[in-house]
């Protein structure tokens, strides 16, 4: 498990998807996250079918700089954003502070 880290403050610890099951699955079929986010690569679309709760999107670009958000997206809808490169699904709320244009790290 890495952190993601915003203006040198940690938000949240991700889980790296890098397999097929993790990343076919990600939050679906629960109620509540089991991880704090996730991130997957490469990656430029997501859907929230089948998942109990909002989440907040990132998608980024290959510098890790913030290129989409999505703060609340509700389940069962589907999300892309063309030149991303990565993507950090995190529960409601966590992600609030970060800014489109500006460039997070895992670590």
């Amino acid at each position: 498990m890495k952190k993601l880290i915003y203006k040198d403050r940690e938000i949240c610890r991700v889980y790296f998807a890098n397999n097929f099951k993790d990343r076919l699955l990600g939050y679906m079929f629960r109620k509540k996250p089991h991880y704090e986010a996730i991130l997957f690569k490469p990656c430029n679309s997501i859907h929230t079918f089948f998942m109990g709760f909002n989440i907040d999107v990132l998608f980024l670009d290959k510098n890790m700089v913030v290129i989409k958000k999505i703060e609340g997206l509700p389940k069962g809808k589907i999300a892309y954003e063309k030149g991303a490169y990565f993507v950090v699904e995190a529960e409601e709320g966590i992600l609030k502070e970060i800014k489109v244009g500006e460039r997070i790290k895992i670590m």
